[in-house]
């Protein structure tokens, strides 16, 4: 510990990231449409923001090592059981099992870290999310791994469901301090929920997926589209684009505790803003490509920054405020790529991309609104 919440953390976007690579072998196995695929990222997300807030709120009252243990064995039967349905509806069902105990492993071990190291807020958080990057990163290479070796995308889920059990027996032999009880007047659900600040901060996490998620989410669709690369040139620019973001947050915890960090991310937005409308006005597929990179790095830092800053408001409630933030990030997960589409469908993904570019000016708004409510809260 901290580290095996880092890879906790890691698991769980490992878990996600193998979805997207196994969709093309699900439709071609189940014959199913785009809409009834879609589905499935939906209960993903669904599930995964329902456990996120649950296990976050209940972590604050409850043994969270035992709590967490538990949920991990269950992620394990959630993955295993997603390789070995056979059909539509048990899949669908598996799905959301998988997400429900999945989204709560990261949320319980981010409430564990920070009530141990309370003073490193900022530097682990970064760190957490940098696995989570990393995590993103890791599953299609692991699939193409399998894929090359005669396996199938059950296979995936297989090798993840290993993976997490080793995560459970590294949770069974650590050491992890008592929950920590309450001082002071007790601080209620009602009382996170209604804090302006904390709700200003929810609210720019939920953008801050549109950019992050969102746009990777469709990245490849759009080199292929528009750029007229091939898939795996369109493979190589997630891949880079997920680089572009880990370094960003490493970088965050590098100056985490700088009184300059908040210039730093405001100013990232600002640029990460521009090498967007870049990439958008070349045609050079290679210059899409760097610019892809340098994008993650803009908007990296932001979403450990805003988790940072939202924990720090209710130290003695880090499980209740990580669940809420979870569920807000979760929830973004559901309507942002959904909403891409959308737009995609109507004026291309170039086109949806160009509202990514209002929405991070949107945020940059936003967090100099927060910046002030926070220092009049204090």
């Amino acid at each position: 510990m901290p580290w095996i919440s880092f890879f906790a953390n890691g698991m769980w976007l490992l878990v996600i990231g193998l979805m997207g690579p196994s969709i093309p072998s699900i439709i071609t196995e189940l014959n199913l449409g785009y809409s009834a695929a879609g589905l499935i990222f939906t209960l993903l997300s669904a599930g995964a923001l329902i456990g996120a807030f649950i296990s976050g709120v209940v972590s604050d009252y409850l043994n969270r090592k035992h709590l967490w243990i538990f949920l991990s064995l269950m992620l394990t039967a959630g993955l295993a059981a997603v390789g070995l349905t056979s059909g539509y509806l048990a899949l669908l069902a598996a799905v959301f099992l998988m997400s429900l105990f999945g989204g709560s492993i990261g949320a319980v071990g981010q409430g564990i870290m920070l009530q141990m190291f309370p003073e490193k807020r900022g530097k682990y958080l970064s760190l957490q999310t940098l696995f989570a990057a990393g995590g993103s990163f890791a599953a299609p290479l692991l699939l193409a791994v399998i894929f090359a070796g005669g396996g199938n995308w059950r296979a995936g889920f297989f090798t993840a469901a290993g993976l997490v059990f080793l995560l459970a027996l590294g949770m069974v032999f650590s050491r992890l301090p008592a929950r920590v009880e309450q001082q002071g007047p007790e601080i209620r659900l009602l009382t996170i929920f209604s804090d302006p600040a904390i709700l200003l901060i929810g609210s720019l996490i939920f953008l801050s997926v549109g950019i992050d998620i969102g746009f990777s989410y469709w990245l490849s669709e759009y080199f292929t589209t528009t750029a007229g690369t091939s898939p795996v040139f369109s493979s190589i620019a997630v891949s880079v684009y997920l680089g572009g973001i880990m370094i960003g947050r490493f970088s965050l915890s590098r100056y985490a505790q700088s009184a300059k960090s908040s210039m730093v991310i405001s100013s990232g937005l600002l640029v990460s803003a521009v090498f967007l409308l870049l990439l958008l006005s070349t045609g050079s597929p290679w210059l899409k490509l760097l610019f892809s990179g340098l994008y993650g790095v803009g908007v990296g830092p932001l979403f450990p920054y805003l988790m940072t800053r939202g924990t720090a408001r209710y130290p003695g409630k880090s499980g209740s405020v990580t669940g809420v933030l979870f569920a807000m990030m979760s929830f973004a997960g559901i309507v942002f790529p959904f909403v891409i589409g959308v737009i995609g469908t109507r004026a291309g993904i170039e086109g949806a991309y160009y509202v990514l570019i209002g929405i991070e000016l949107v945020i940059f708004l936003g967090f100099v609104l927060m910046n002030r409510v926070i220092c009049q809260a204090s």
